[in-house]
C-alpha cells in the first residue's frame, strides 16, 4: 500500500475547477499517491471521476468549515500514510509536485510549496510569488507566522506522525490552517519551502492573496479572522494573548478611515495570508 495521500475538499462551488485539479494530478511524475476526496455535499461525485486514472477514495463529511476540517484530521490521524500533500480542489499543480514533496519530506517534517497566481481561466499573472521574500530563507518557527501565515491546506504536505493527538477547530475559526500550523510549531520541528515545485494558485472572489486590493468589508471580514484566530490561539499558547486583547480592543475604532491608514501602511509586495491586516 502506497505511503502517501494527497488530500483535498471538495465542494459544489469547486467543481468548475475540479477537472484541471484532477488533470494536474494525472500527469504528475510520481504517480505513487492515493487521491483523499472530502466530500462536502458533492452529489454523484464519482460521475467526475469516471474517466479519471487515479487511485482515489471519497470520504463524506458534513457541516462547518470547522466541523469538516475536524473530521477530515481525525481520519488522516488514524490512517496509516506516512506522507500527506494538501491542495485545495480550485488550483492545480506543477507536475513535480508530488515527486517533489515526497522527497523534501525525508529531510523536514512539514514542507510548502510556492504560488504562481493565475487567473480564472488560468492566464499566468505572476512568477513564483513569494521566491523572493527573506522571512522564507531562514528558520521557519511559529515566530514565522505569527503575524501572517504561508502554511495552508493548499499548499503544504506533512509527515502524518507530526498530526496533534487531539484535533478540534473551535466554529469560530476560519483560518484552519494557521491555527493549525501554529499549534504544531510550538515543538521543534523542521520547515521547509521551495519554489523548485508549486501551485497554481487561481484568483477569484474567495482569494485573500493576490493581485486585488482589499475593499473595507474584506478587511472588517479579515480582522475578525485574526481576531478569532488570536483568541482561539491564546488558550492554547497564552504568550498570544496579547495579540488577542489588542485586535479586541482595536476592533470598536476599525472605521474606514482607520482602514485606509492600515492599507496605506502595510503596502507589501507578495504579501503573505493576512499580511495586509495588520495594526
Amino acid at each position: 500500500m502506497t505511503e502517501t495521500a494527497f488530500c483535498s475538499v471538495i465542494f459544489p462551488a469547486n467543481l468548475i475547477y475540479f477537472k484541471d485539479f484532477l488533470d494536474s494530478l494525472e500527469q504528475q511524475t510520481d504517480s505513487d499517491f492515493i487521491l483523499l476526496l472530502f466530500n462536502d455535499g458533492v452529489e454523484n461525485l464519482t460521475d467526475y471521476l469516471k474517466e479519471s486514472s487515479l487511485n482515489y477514495k471519497i470520504i463524506n463529511v458534513k457541516g462547518s468549515i470547522s466541523e469538516t476540517r475536524t473530521q477530515l484530521f481525525e481520519y488522516l490521524k488514524k490512517s496509516t500514510f506516512e506522507k500527506i500533500i494538501f491542495g485545495d480542489t480550485d488550483d492545480y499543480f506543477s507536475l513535480n509536485r508530488v515527486e517533489d514533496c515526497r522527497e523534501f519530506l525525508n529531510k523536514f517534517d512539514i514542507i510548502a510549496n510556492d504560488l504562481i497566481l493565475v487567473s480564472e481561466k488560468k492566464e499566468v499573472l505572476s512568477e513564483c510569488y513569494w521566491k523572493d521574500r527573506q522571512e522564507l530563507r531562514g528558520l521557519i518557527n511559529l515566530e514565522s507566522i505569527k503575524f501572517f501565515n504561508f502554511l495552508g491546506l493548499g499548499n503544504t504536505a506533512i509527515n502524518r506522525k507530526i498530526l496533534p493527538e487531539s484535533i478540534f477547530f473551535d466554529p469560530n475559526i476560519v483560518a484552519i490552517d494557521w491555527f493549525l500550523y501554529s499549534i504544531i510549531l510550538k515543538s521543534k520541528i523542521k520547515v521547509g519551502f521551495t519554489s523548485s515545485s508549486f501551485i497554481y494558485y487561481r484568483q477569484h472572489g474567495a482569494n485573500i492573496v493576490g493581485r486585488k486590493e482589499l475593499n473595507f468589508e474584506d478587511f472588517k471580514k479579515g480582522f475578525t479572522v485574526k481576531l478569532n484566530h488570536y483568541s482561539n490561539l491564546a488558550r492554547v499558547i497564552p504568550e498570544f494573548q496579547y495579540l488577542a486583547t489588542q485586535y479586541l480592543d482595536f476592533m470598536d475604532s476599525l472605521t474606514e478611515s482607520n482602514y485606509k491608514k492600515i492599507i496605506q501602511k502595510n503596502k507589501i509586495q507578495n504579501p503573505f495570508w493576512w499580511e495586509e491586516i495588520q495594526l
